[in-house]
């Protein structure tokens, strides 16, 4: 069994969390609700007023998804085969974690239910097509 090749994980985790930031961008503001303070339901991107920090979390966390992607990839290839399809496994398990997460923070914060899965359910091709991305750049 070989060993996970660190630095390409890194590197497709990158390059998976920056197509997702430009693919997520011009969607964003079509399928974003926010509240009557402009804030959006969901913690998905950043917003306008936020403070500095949430901005950068909300950043960082992009970027923590995508080299999570590209390592779950790595640690199913074995299993599962190198391609596209485990890819795409990958991809999917990682967005369901934490279209999971944010559903719980909705119902917690009582936004609508509605609300909450239109942005999360308009995230998923764009999280597969950057776990593609990410994942083809990885090599043992």
């Amino acid at each position: 069994m070989s060993r996970l090749n660190w630095r390409r994980a890194l590197l497709g985790g990158v390059l998976a969390a920056v197509l997702w930031g430009v693919l997520y961008a011009p969607v964003h503001p079509l399928v974003e609700v926010h509240t009557t303070l402009g804030r959006p339901v969901l913690p998905i991107t950043p917003f306008r007023g936020a403070a500095l920090l949430l901005r950068v979390l909300v950043v960082l966390t992009g970027f923590v998804q995508g080299i999570a992607t590209v390592c779950l990839y790595a640690a199913i290839r074995p299993r599962f085969g190198a391609g596209p399809s485990t890819a795409a496994i990958a991809a999917l398990s990682v967005w369901f974690l934490t279209s999971w997460m944010h559903l719980v923070w909705a119902v917690f914060t009582a936004v609508p239910l509605a609300d909450a899965l239109v942005p999360l359910v308009a995230n998923l091709p764009l999280v597969v097509l950057a776990g593609l991305a990410g994942a083809w750049l990885y090599r043992e």
